[in-house]
């Protein structure tokens, strides 16, 4: 009950929905991840709200089940209750929600098919309402202030992530009364705050919060997403080194000028080496990075620059520190394929965090051993624009480092529904490309044709190398907030990549491939 915090009592209502005939059956025991969305419903608003009602249910065994099964020990167990008006849709379950909360200071209102509602979300919810909206904590006149506090998305406020004061209800009834049925025009009729998804996205980073289902389809599209994204989370290492050093510094504007702690990106050398079964590390290359990610980066590497293929990676590990005075900095990856002592020299693979394949004798030899991406679904499914056009933003509320620092590039891997599946930063942006790449590959998450049904986002420029390491893993479509090379360009067009550079403020511009764009 770490989420409890709040110095009011906060009543939670579950709508249970209606009939649910295009999830056809009842959401409310829809199983994800083991367990019915009611029960992972009611526990997570049971870490928030003193008491729980569900809206619209028939108080059967399998609600009773569910709200034993919750574990939420300190709150009574859950009430059901039918709606005030019955066959009246979901703004009724609101009025129902409100009333059976009359005494509150707060009503968080949910519906039941979010299934991976976040707990802190809903206590900033509940939060910033009772503080009147203002961020006024403790002291604050919660008589005042608005009426609601809503989920800001993409798709505009959500009433049913929500946190509402027990007064709305009257202006909900009087809606009711004029017989209006739709649960949007809310919002219209009372005094809404939205909460931003710039600030609510720093405690839910990738959006789950927001997720919905109404469909067995996208029911299960939702669930491999969480399955991919939890899978590429998995196996992220922990930071090698301070990734956000903080240093003194000295802060001049307005005139004068002061003293300061501040947070910047760290940078450190990394060497990667591959062993064959049997063989010697061989050193292949050696590149500044943010520490973290080393494992992932070094194998995302490898596979990037066609030395080896997922299914040839045995085992990675770090330098000896025995050996080694920051074993951190060193690399080794196990193949099962012997590796060229020369190769290293050979290929001239010596990188810095601005460019990966800096000192190559030939940049054209890169793309001539990738083939073209092709067969991918986006091509006979194309991506809707305004889809591709928010996922700059998406990727810039999990930038976690930039955040602090302003100093760091980001690639993030998205699904075709816009949710993101694998995000990485580094202060290079190809060493956040192979990161990317590597987390997929040690998670095991490496279909036959690759990459093939995501989306790449950069937060920067686009190169050649960005272009050429996303062919490789078969992403067919790669955008970014900024501009792409000539050659970038060139090698996108020759390898079936789609690619789309200046993707700000719902424009862009399309160099390659638009067939996998449903354009304005």
């Amino acid at each position: 009950m770490a989420e409890r915090s709040l110095m009011a009592e906060v009543g939670g209502a579950i709508l249970l929905g209606g009939r649910s005939r295009r999830m056809g059956g009842d959401k409310a025991h829809v199983v994800v991840d083991g367990e019915s969305l009611l029960v992972r419903t009611v526990r997570t608003v049971g870490e928030v709200a003193d008491r729980i009602t569900l809206v619209g249910a028939v108080h059967d065994a399998r609600v009773d089940a569910a709200a034993n099964a919750t574990h939420v020990r300190t709150s009574p167990a859950p009430r059901a209750v039918p709606d005030l008006r019955a066959d009246a849709g979901p703004l009724a379950g609101l009025e129902t929600a409100l009333s059976s909360h009359a005494q509150a200071d707060v009503v968080l209102v949910v519906g039941i098919d979010h299934p991976w509602l976040q707990a802190p979300v809903l206590a900033e919810l509940c939060r910033l309402l009772l503080d009147g909206g203002t961020g006024g904590g403790a002291g604050t006149d919660h008589g005042r202030g608005p009426d609601a506090v809503m989920l800001g998305t993409d798709r505009g406020a959500q009433p049913l992530v929500a946190a509402y004061r027990p007064r709305a209800s009257g202006a909900v009834s009087e809606l009711l009364d004029a017989g209006e049925r739709r649960l949007r025009v809310v919002a219209d009729h009372l005094d809404v705050l939205v909460l931003e998804p710039a600030v609510w996205r720093l405690l839910d980073p990738f959006g789950a919060t927001a997720v919905d289902v109404d469909t067995p389809q996208e029911l299960a599209r939702a669930v491999r997403w969480q399955a991919r994204r939890q899978a590429t989370q998995a196996v992220a290492t922990a930071p090698s080194g301070r990734a956000v050093p903080v240093v003194p510094v000295v802060r001049v504007g307005d005139g004068r000028s002061s003293q300061a702690d501040d947070t910047i990106i760290g940078e450190q050398p990394l060497q990667v080496r591959a062993a064959g079964p049997g063989q010697a590390p061989v050193p292949l290359m050696t590149t500044l990075r943010t520490p973290g990610h080393e494992r992932e980066q070094a194998v995302g590497w490898l596979l990037a620059e066609s030395f080896a293929t997922p299914d040839q990676v045995r085992a990675v590990s770090i330098g000896d520190p025995r050996e080694l005075a920051r074993p951190e900095d060193t690399v080794t990856v196990s193949l099962t394929i012997p590796v060229d002592p020369a190769a290293g020299a050979r290929r001239h693979a010596v990188a810095t965090a601005s460019c990966g394949v800096c000192g190559r004798a030939s940049i054209d030899e890169l793309a001539a051993r990738t083939r073209p991406v092709t067969g991918d679904a986006f091509l006979t499914d194309p991506l809707a624009w305004p889809v591709l056009a928010l996922l700059p933003d998406e990727l810039r509320f999990a930038q976690s480092r930039f955040h602090a620092t302003g100093g760091v590039h980001a690639t993030g891997l998205f699904d075709r529904d816009g949710r993101m599946v694998t995000v990485r930063e580094d202060v290079g942006r190809h060493n956040a490309l192979d990161a990317t790449i590597g987390a997929h590959v040690l998670a095991g998450d490496w279909p036959s044709n690759g990459l093939d049904d995501l989306i790449c986002v950069l937060s920067g420029r686009i190169g050649f190398e960005l272009v050429a390491k996303a062919a490789v893993a078969r992403l067919p479509i790669v955008a970014a907030v900024g501009a792409a090379s000539d050659l970038a360009v060139r090698t996108a067009d020759r390898l079936g990549v789609t690619l789309v550079g200046f993707v700000r403020g719902g424009r862009g511009t399309v160099y390659t491939h638009p067939e996998r764009l449903v354009l304005p």
